[in-house]
């Protein structure tokens, strides 16, 4: 009799822990969708911040190269940095007519 009981009160645990076991686990799936939910939402923010950011670049070039006042103006280090990209093009352009005509 006691062999019986003792059985049972394991066969009891073993069914309270599958429970639990089976609850962790739908548990667990919940968060991986949450997961992949809160990594998409980062992978379209970082998107939108880098597009403003070009956005932000481009309105700093027109600026400069139209001679507005702004921000722009002011920071010379951004004027030397556009001097060097503008620069840079005409070389590649200069190299690029210098291949077409060899």
């Amino acid at each position: 009799m006691v062999l019986e009981q003792y059985i049972q009160r394991i066969e009891e645990k073993l069914h309270l822990l599958l429970k639990k076991m089976q609850q962790v686990q739908a548990e667990n799936v919940s968060l991986r969708e949450e997961l992949n939910t809160r990594q998409q939402q980062i992978q379209e923010q970082q998107g939108m911040i880098q597009g403003l950011e070009e956005k932000l670049q481009m309105v700093k070039i027109a600026a400069t190269t139209q001679g507005t006042h702004s921000l722009a103006e002011d920071d010379e280090a951004f004027r030397k940095e556009i001097k060097g990209k503008i620069n840079d093009y005409i070389k590649e352009i200069d190299r690029c007519i210098a291949l077409l005509n060899a």
